[in-house]
């Protein structure tokens, strides 16, 4: 009888393995030089076992012992090493049992087509048992790193592995990756352009490579770079150091939406969207005539408007906006005196913390009891006892309540963290008086400021007769414009009780 000598290292497992290709051969043949074993072939292969059908050295053997006539057995250091999966174990077990194969040799011991079978089995279970524990546990080791904010797999470009789990920014190739985001957010360059840019400023990929347009889109997408890690469809907040802000992010992916989605480029009218017509409420939009001067009307949108016909120039409306910071206008003896109400309140201010850190230790020990639920969920899905659908609908309904009671700590920190100081007095003064030194100023800035001023503190404003008809302030601006029409410092502050808050 001659035999097969069968080799395999698992490709997956390049570290872990029990033996090399070359020194599970050479210690086979001193097994059969001392058991006196013929070897007629040779077959080594570097494939994992744990999927049917995957491995073409493998198959091959099968094939030779189905259809030969002479007597073969198989040599290999471990029952493991044919097989990991039910079905080449059958495979394995059915050719033994029909003496297609007359004998399997190990290092320890041999089978025999005449043997029990449920030894054969039980060893073929338990290396399948194994790929599928292994499975389990790489998963949940994966989710658990992803979920505490570390990457568990190879590091994107612009960053290097550790060696200890983690991974560092790549110091070289970081410089070009910055570069590349803020050169895109311009909207100046395409793809190909950066990639050649890049290119000829020495960018170059691991294996020393250009970096061609379809991996700096791939790079430009990937939002790993402002902190936020894709595993899976979902996102979770990496603690890796960021190479860019997710507001430069944000800002390639609008200009890569518009690249794709390109729109006509319409005239910008700096006040069109602050003012409505007093008699109609449309809005007023704006034209521009000869190129030079704008004009703003009312629209008209539901006929009859005799409005419509009569044109503001820009500088009218200027005029008339302006006139919002008169209806913001305190006395300044009245702020003087709610300044100094104010200080002698928080003079006297003693917070009692107790009922904070109750509050607080309720919520961490909410928060604690769901994330003890999602990992007992997890665990459930990995031994499946419970079905994709039902642990995706559980899971939700866990986030959900963890996301709720995150935000009622953070809203309760952020109460506790909102000290009155005497610096925030003397800001608060300061908001009381700004509007005369807004209006000031409002004459002398750019019209973009002056845009930027009004969206400030407006919703909108009514317009009759080219002048102010009624405004629309956006909070805290209405609350002022309310005290500036009816001083009354009771509107601005609470009044006292058993638990005196501040103004």
């Amino acid at each position: 009888m001659k035999y097969i000598l069968y080799a395999r290292k698992s490709s997956e497992d390049k570290s872990k393995q029990i033996l090399s290709l070359e020194s599970q051969v050479s210690e086979m043949k001193k097994l059969a030089a001392n058991l006196g074993l013929v070897i007629d072939l040779v077959y080594t292969e570097s494939k994992s076992a744990k999927l049917p059908n995957n491995r073409p050295i493998f198959l091959k053997m099968v094939k030779l012992l189905e259809n030969t006539k002479e007597d073969y057995g198989i040599l290999c250091w471990k029952i493991d090493r044919l097989s990991r999966n039910p079905i080449d174990s059958g495979k394995i077990q059915w050719l033994l049992q029909q003496g297609k194969i007359k004998a399997i040799q190990t290092s320890d011991r041999q089978y025999l087509p005449s043997d029990n079978v449920l030894l054969l089995n039980i060893e073929g279970s338990m290396a399948n048992q194994y790929i599928l524990d292994l499975s389990k546990n790489v998963k949940r080791g994966i989710l658990t790193k992803i979920e505490k904010g570390l990457w568990p797999n190879f590091a994107p470009i612009g960053y290097l592995n550790d060696g200890k789990g983690g991974i560092v920014v790549d110091r070289i190739r970081a410089r070009y990756i910055k570069k590349i985001f803020k050169l895109y957010a311009t909207g100046n360059y395409t793809m190909k352009e950066l990639a050649n840019l890049m290119y000829d400023k020495g960018f170059r990929s691991r294996g020393n490579v250009k970096y061609h347009k379809s991996k700096i889109y791939k790079l430009i997408n990937d939002s790993f770079y402002c902190g936020i890690m894709r595993f899976h469809g979902k996102e979770y907040e990496g603690k890796h150091e960021t190479l860019i802000s997710k507001k430069l992010y944000a800002d390639c992916q609008k200009v890569m939406t518009e690249k794709q989605h390109p729109k006509k480029k319409q005239p910008h009218f700096h006040f069109r969207g602050l003012m409505i017509c007093a008699k109609c409420g449309c809005l007023l939009t704006a034209t521009r005539k000869k190129n030079r001067y704008v004009y703003y009307y009312c629209t008209n949108g539901r006929g009859g408007c005799s409005e419509h016909n009569h044109y503001l120039t820009q500088k009218e409306v200027i005029k008339a906006l302006s006139g919002v910071f008169d209806h913001l206008f305190i006395n300044e003896d009245e702020v003087e005196r709610m300044h100094d109400n104010s200080l002698e309140l928080l003079i006297n201010h003693n917070p009692d913390n107790q009922e904070y850190l109750e509050s607080k230790n309720h919520l961490l020990n909410e928060i604690k009891k769901r994330e003890n639920r999602k990992e007992e969920l997890f665990n459930l899905r990995l031994d499946k006892k419970i079905s994709p659908k039902d642990y995706e609908s559980r899971e939700t309904i866990i986030k959900n309540e963890i996301k709720d009671f995150n935000d009622a700590l953070k809203k309760l920190e952020n109460e506790q963290e909102v000290v009155l100081t005497k610096e925030t007095l003397e800001l608060t003064k300061k908001f009381f008086l700004a509007p005369k030194s807004m209006k000031k100023a409002f004459f002398k800035i750019s019209l973009n400021d002056k845009q930027k001023m009004l969206n400030q503190i407006l919703w909108n404003s009514e317009i009759a007769n080219k002048k102010l008809a009624k405004i629309n302030f956006k909070e805290p601006f209405e609350a002022l414009a309310n005290y500036a029409e009816n001083p009354d410092i009771d509107k601005l502050r609470r009044g006292r009780d058993s638990n005196p808050g501040y103004p």
